[in-house]
């Protein structure tokens, strides 16, 4: 399933929206943490191609030790998540939220012109599980979503009528 679609989903199947509450400090020191150790693994958490390097620097070696004996990669998962949400959320018009869930909490991006919400650590998840080893879906991510920013803000570098 594309990240973006232009199809509406009938209303009747469409997931309903989950309860969104601004992050507290809790929340933004674990963020900041975790995306300094994104900072103390050598990629500068500013410069998206040093995310993208280190995410298939970590999922390769993960993927090299034999299925049994891997550790669970939350940590890896969780630091290159929010490195990459943090990178998006100072370029668009998205903040963190806490988005209550059926299944619980989970951080998320939100946007509200637009209902645009976006979970940057369950993308690198479903990305890392599917043992995706490029991450060139990072990069694409962010240029689509800088764009969309772009075009609802007027500066497309088209003529608005």
């Amino acid at each position: 399933m594309p990240l973006f679609s232009r199809r509406t989903v009938p209303v009747d199947d469409a997931p309903p929206m989950p309860r969104l509450v601004e992050i507290g400090e809790p929340e933004r020191d674990w963020i900041d943490a975790h995306v300094a150790l994104v900072s103390d693994a050598g990629a500068d958490p500013d410069d998206l191609a040093q995310v993208r390097a280190l995410y298939e620097r970590w999922s390769a070696g993960w993927r090299r030790i034999n299925p049994p004996e891997r550790d669970d990669p939350a940590i890896m998962v969780n630091a290159l998540g929010t490195a990459f949400g943090d990178y998006v959320a100072r370029r668009t018009g998205l903040s963190w939220r806490l988005a209550e869930h059926a299944h619980g909490l989970e951080l998320a991006l939100y946007q509200p012109r637009g209902h645009v919400l976006l979970h940057p650590i369950g993308i690198i998840d479903e990305r890392w599980r599917a043992e995706e080893p490029s991450g060139a879906f990072l990069v694409e991510t962010a240029e689509r979503l800088t764009q969309a920013r772009r075009l609802a803000h007027g500066e497309g570098g088209g003529r608005r009528r």
